[in-house]
């Protein structure tokens, strides 16, 4: 893949997960964070390895924590759409493209 590009979104939900598990155990966001990036380097390595929705996202759990990295392979392009916790219903993501 050529570039990876992210939704501007996704910096509010990565803000939400951090302080949530914050709010749990201090320092856990950051190991949250830690997790979201490589998660990302395991779907630039392999994106088509994650398998795809009807709608064309795909997603990536992340090892640690119960949350999905949504995404979308457009091309040469890696589009992260959303970042949000497994529990939650994908309709939320449906604006963003």
């Amino acid at each position: 893949m050529d570039s990876l590009r992210f939704r501007p979104e996704i910096e509010d939900d990565l803000r939400s997960g951090k302080d949530w598990y914050d709010s749990k155990i201090l320092g856990l966001g950051d190991r949250f964070i830690d997790e979201f990036w490589a998660s990302i380097d395991r779907i630039v390595d392999g994106p088509m390895s994650f398998a795809a929705s009807p709608s064309g996202l795909r997603r990536c759990r992340l090892k640690r924590f119960s949350y999905l990295i949504h995404f979308r392979v457009q091309g040469e392009e890696i589009l992260v759409v959303g970042v949000m916790s497994a529990a939650r219903d994908d309709s939320a993501l449906d604006n963003r493209g």
